[in-house]
This record gives structure tokens, C-alpha cells and sequence, in this order.
């Protein structure tokens, strides 16, 4: 074989280990149920690929961004969404999960209250983060609260770092569209 042979076959072997090797997304999330309003991020190799403000308003989300505003109408039974179902439910056993945190600030005006319904929040996400981690036996898990027990406030955040390879991404979505219009 000869050097302009061999070098012609590194391009093949560029392209199936960009589609094998597993990529690395980061999601931020932040939500606070009193104002109705949050933030959702995605990194991609530490590198911002989405950020939306997102505001709800009954049947509608409100998306905006630096860019764009956009309203859209929550349909639980659109074409749209059986596709984003199915496509989650062939995901979540090809994704890795690497660490997942949560952050909350919680204050109910009593300190009382206050102390009780953060201790109820913490036990509840520690039995979820139990669950996850007899199925996810590598990832760390952690939970950053505060409690504010003179003020009236509920914020959550959340922060994990997945990897899943490309192919595995395209093989689901492809899966699921076909899935999901043999199904219609």
C-alpha cells in the first residue's frame, strides 16, 4: 500500500471514531415557581450551544433568548411530542450520566415550616438519587440547599453532565420517528 493510499484511509477512520467516541453535554437548569420563570443551558465540550429564559403562561411556554422570542403551545398529544417520548425512552439507556447536582433555596416566611419542608425536599431527592445510582452505579450525585427561614422563596437549579455517542443520538431519533408513525 502506498503513502497516498494510507493517507486517504485516515479520513474514514476520522469519521467513525467522531461517530463512536461518546460526546460530552453539560445542562444547567434553573426554575423558580413563584415568579414562574427559569433558565435552561446546553454545553457542548464546555462550549454554550442553547440558552433559552423560559417563562410558562398556562398552556404556553414563553422561550427568549438573545436572538429570539418564541411562544409555543404545550400539546401532550401532537405528533411532535409522541416523537420526543420515544426518542427519551430510547435515549435514556444509551446516555452515561456522569454527575448530577442539585441546588435549591427554600424558605416558607416560618422557620419552623421552613426547616421541615427543605428536610422533606432533601429526603426526597436523596431516595430519587438512590434510585439513580443502583442504575448509574459511576455518577456522582450531590445536594447543595439552603434554607431562607424568614423569607418566602423556592428556588431550584440543577446541573449534570451526560456523554452519548453521535451515532447512538442519530440511531435513536430515527428509531423513534420510525416508531412513532408505524404507531399513527
Amino acid at each position: 500500500m502506498d503513502t497516498k493510499t494510507s493517507l486517504l484511509l485516515i479520513i474514514p477512520a476520522f469519521v467513525i471514531q467522531l461517530l463512536v467516541f461518546p460526546i460530552f453535554l453539560e445542562v444547567k437548569i434553573s426554575f423558580n415557581p413563584l415568579k414562574n420563570r427559569g433558565v435552561v443551558a446546553l454545553f457542548l465540550f464546555k462550549k454554550k450551544m442553547i440558552y433559552y429564559y423560559v417563562e410558562m403562561h398556562g398552556k404556553y411556554i414563553t422561550l427568549v433568548n438573545d436572538t429570539e422570542t418564541k411562544q409555543q403551545e404545550l400539546e401532550f398529544d401532537s405528533p411532535k411530542f409522541a416523537v420526543i417520548e420515544e426518542f427519551i425512552k430510547q435515549v435514556k439507556d444509551k446516555v452515561r450520566l456522569k454527575y448530577l447536582f442539585v441546588y435549591y433555596n427554600i424558605g416558607l416566611g416560618d422557620a419552623f415550616r421552613s426547616a421541615m419542608f427543605a428536610a422533606s425536599v432533601n429526603q426526597l431527592l436523596n431516595f430519587i438519587f438512590i434510585n439513580l445510582k443502583s442504575r448509574k452505579p459511576t455518577a456522582s450525585f450531590c445536594i447543595y440547599d439552603t434554607v431562607s427561614y424568614n423569607r418566602t422563596i423556592f428556588e431550584m437549579a440543577g446541573r449534570m453532565k451526560i456523554s452519548i455517542s453521535l451515532f447512538d443520538l442519530v440511531y435513536s431519533f430515527i428509531y423513534s420517528t420510525i416508531i412513532t408513525k408505524n404507531k399513527a
